[in-house]
């Protein structure tokens, strides 16, 4: 009855060792496609998108809160607005854009020093075209 025990724990042990052998060894590889397919593959035309598309480009998050912004802004929403620029600050606090819209919403909003304050703070991030833009909400 011993022996069967014995011989029912090493069965088992040598399929948790094969099974452990099975996972250590990496994936095999992918042979290389057929000349032929490659072939068929390579004629197969690619459809091309016309350069009127009515397909609307993707916006990133950033410039999505930032379009929002605005819009909220030219509303009279201020309060709406400067949540958005709040979000887009957490996301991307190195955007220019970010600090350029948060300066104009401070000026709607009547706050010129923090306008300032928000442009100033833009202008370690901007490009040349934004810096212009920035330079002149600091010193109204």
């Amino acid at each position: 009855m011993e022996r069967r025990g014995i011989s029912m724990r090493m069965s088992l042990l040598a399929v948790v060792l094969s099974f452990l052998a099975a996972c250590a060894s990496g994936p095999t590889p992918v042979p290389p496609e057929a000349p032929e397919a490659s072939r068929r593959s390579s004629q197969v035309p690619t459809p091309a998108v016309p350069p009127d598309s009515s397909v609307a480009p993707v916006l990133s998050p950033v410039d999505s809160l930032l379009d929002e912004a605005r819009v909220l802004r030219e509303d009279g929403d201020l309060s709406a607005s400067f949540a958005r620029l709040e979000r887009a600050l957490r996301i991307a606090p190195q955007r220019a854009e970010v600090y350029l819209e948060l300066a104009r919403s401070h000026v709607a909003a009547g706050s010129p020093e923090r306008a300032s304050a928000s442009a100033t703070r833009g202008l370690l991030y901007c490009s040349p075209s934004i810096c212009e833009e920035l330079r002149r909400l600091i010193d109204p």
